[in-house]
């Protein structure tokens, strides 16, 4: 099972990903799968870091 570190860190490489594809590509051609992924990814860390309690109590029990 992940941890919310561990959520915390996929959701960031999925937002940098998506933020490269959108930035890299013509403006013509955005596509929908990127822009997506990129308000995905910004939901899902906005939730993880938002339960800032359950974070750090994993934390401390390492």
């Amino acid at each position: 099972m992940l941890t919310s570190i561990d959520r915390v860190m996929i959701y960031a490489v999925l937002c940098i990903i998506s933020f490269s594809t959108i930035m890299l590509t013509c403006h013509h051609s955005t596509g929908l799968f990127a822009i997506g992924g990129l308000l995905a990814a910004i939901l899902g860390l906005w939730v993880e870091l938002s339960n800032k309690d359950e974070l750090e109590q994993q934390k401390n029990q390492r």
